[in-house]
């Protein structure tokens, strides 16, 4: 008997996680950023990290402004909708995570968060590759739902790559797992504002 051909749909729900690359030069702008002398702000931070430090994020966001504008786009394609708000970067920062520390669950401020990963230590990979369990070293977890749902996917979770650049919603549940391994583990992350866009008249002058 011939196989009938059938024709289908599926559909995408839960929230949306953009996923991209950063190239290197815009990776080392992002890396000369970061100092352990810059203002220590892990008490405004879910952490459980010895150094983690604010970036100026006003010199950050150029940097970033094309992968904003792709995130924009990539919405719109999702949501079948435009995304109605102009984005502006409240805040950033940079955890140097080291072996045995972490970052609990938990969720951010405003409305997006990003995080841009510009340091993998060698020896946290092969850690990586020699565990077995589900749960694997230095990967960083998105969790839609903390009650899992056999039928429905519910969590993702990736091992970093150098430049790897994640945006996702403010309040998306999300997790680091700690290594046992020596190096540090670098990422920057932020905070982004979404507010309704200046409308312009016929002359083409801005009114709020």
């Amino acid at each position: 008997m011939e196989d009938k051909k059938v024709t289908y749909n599926f559909f995408h729900w839960g929230p949306f996680l953009y996923k991209t690359r950063l190239n290197k030069e815009e990776l080392e702008k992002i890396r000369s950023l970061c100092s352990k002398d810059n203002k220590d702000v892990r008490e405004s931070l879910a952490g459980l990290i010895n150094y983690e430090h604010e970036i100026d994020h006003k010199k950050i966001f150029p940097i970033i402004v094309p992968y904003l504008r792709s995130y924009v786009q990539a919405y719109t394609e999702h949501h079948n909708k435009p995304l109605p708000a102009k984005m502006e970067l409240m805040s950033s920062w940079v955890n140097y995570m080291t072996k045995y520390e972490s970052n609990p669950i938990h969720t951010h401020e405003d409305d997006l968060s990003f995080v841009i990963f510009t340091k993998i230590p060698e020896k946290l990979k092969e850690e990586y590759d020699t565990i077995v369990s589900r749960s694997k070293p230095g990967t960083i977890n998105f969790v839609y739902k903390v009650d899992d749902e056999e039928m429905s996917i519910n969590t993702h979770s990736f091992f970093p790559t150098v430049g790897d650049f994640f945006i996702f919603p403010a309040k998306l549940n999300h997790y680091v797992n700690t290594f046992r391994s020596d190096g540090e583990r670098v990422s920057v992350s932020g905070n982004l504002k979404l507010s309704e866009p200046e409308r312009t008249d016929l002359n083409g002058k801005e009114n709020v």
